[in-house]
């Protein structure tokens, strides 16, 4: 018994002397699993990062010329609808910032559990949205000619995983039909986890086997936009953060430098799914950009087109198992206009980060947040804020 127990604490000493060994090497997919552990809003700290440089001359949303109509909202947790102050909900459900506006006016802009103007707030998944006008920017400028060109048009070695990486197209990738094979789930060995936390994205994207033929089935896949961080790099001849700061921060007139997050400082790859980090009033300007059709003080950054096409309702984008009303469409989430929901198109993150468009109210309201808190539905808030506004 003595010999067993003796034994039994020498195998435990080697697994946590193994264990400290595998999280300190937070340059492998493994040590980074084991170390970092759940994501959190503070990742952008953990990756190393390109800088995105503001402009010398800045671009200042208008003060609103009222005072804010809102004071209490209505929400739903559980499925119990509650009536609460605006502020005392936006603490309590460790929101950081929230900003809504009317065309060019800030109607409300508070920052909450120890953020301020100026503190970084990340993307997660509302990366995708950028990079979707990243693309657009990128057929508008010639580097890319359509988005019914194949895959392989830009990164010709995915027909040596398999021949049916020709059948996908650019469309494909951003609407999440491609085919190629995903596991979601935060097990470390499968593929979600493996597109946060590996070192070596490239390695990883260029060598998926497909799960079937692409224009199938909806899955949202963060690969996607990884392999079209690859595609904007091959056609542009730049990394995606120096094009997206020439060809959209500079001319957005941003108030502060932004990052994207890269997986290494060895690969160089911008975390695509994930990686963009930014205040939040800079990128109240970019979800400006829509409701704007793509122009910017006076210049066309983004075609019309493009955003256009981005926004609007096709049934063969229609996500059912996410919602009866709810669309996938370039990158951008849509709800259509029903009696109870407005029209709206928004970015949306991981931990309750969301960049709600209303077009046809010419309204923005941004959401970031450590977590979701406890709220049902932060678009349904938004919505109620948009429609009490308009009342005013």
């Amino acid at each position: 018994m003595k010999k067993f127990l003796i034994a039994a604490l020498a195998i435990a000493g080697i697994l946590v002397i193994a264990y400290f060994v595998v999280a300190s090497r937070t340059d492998t997919f493994t040590g980074r699993w084991v170390a970092w552990k759940s994501s959190g809003v503070d990742d952008y700290l953990l990756f190393p990062f390109d800088t995105i440089k503001h402009p010398p001359s800045t671009f200042t949303f208008i003060a609103g010329d009222e005072s804010f109509p809102i004071k209490d909202v209505t929400y739903e947790f559980n499925g119990n609808t509650q009536t609460t102050d605006l502020d005392a909900l936006l603490v309590k459900t460790n929101t950081t910032a929230f900003i809504v506006l009317r065309g060019d006016a800030v109607l409300y802009e508070k920052y909450f559990n120890g953020y301020q103007r100026d503190s970084i707030v990340t993307s997660f998944s509302v990366a995708k949205s950028l990079t979707s006008l990243l693309i657009g920017a990128a057929i508008d400028d010639g580097f890319i000619q359509s988005l019914d060109e194949p895959v392989t048009q830009y990164i010709p070695e995915l027909s040596q995983v398999d021949p049916d990486y020709q059948k996908i197209t650019l469309q494909h990738l951003l609407s999440m039909k491609s085919g190629i094979a995903f596991k979601d789930t935060d097990i470390p060995w499968h593929d979600k986890s493996r597109a946060y936390d590996h070192p070596y994205l490239r390695e990883v994207v260029t060598h998926l086997p497909l799960a079937e033929l692409p224009d199938t089935t909806f899955v949202y896949n963060t690969f996607n936009p990884i392999i079209l961080g690859i595609v904007l790099e091959n056609a542009t001849g730049q990394s995606v953060s120096d094009y997206f700061e020439t060809r959209l921060w500079m001319r957005l007139g941003a108030e502060y430098d932004a990052s994207w997050s890269l997986d290494s400082q060895e690969d160089g790859m911008a975390k695509m799914e994930s990686g963009f980090n930014a205040r939040a009033i800079d990128f109240a300007k970019i979800g400006r950009l829509v409701p704007n059709q793509g122009k910017w003080n006076g210049e066309q950054i983004i075609s019309a087109e493009w955003i256009t096409n981005s926004i609007k309702i096709e049934a063969e984008n229609h996500v059912p198992e996410i919602g009866e009303n709810v669309y996938y469409q370039n990158g951008w989430w849509i709800i259509g206009p029903t009696a109870k929901d407005k029209y709206t198109v928004f970015g949306w993150g991981h931990l309750g980060q969301y960049l709600f468009i209303f077009p046809d109210d010419d309204m923005v309201i941004l959401r970031f947040g450590k977590e979701i808190g406890e709220v049902d539905s932060w678009r349904k808030i938004a919505q109620e804020i948009v429609k009490v506004v308009n009342e005013k």
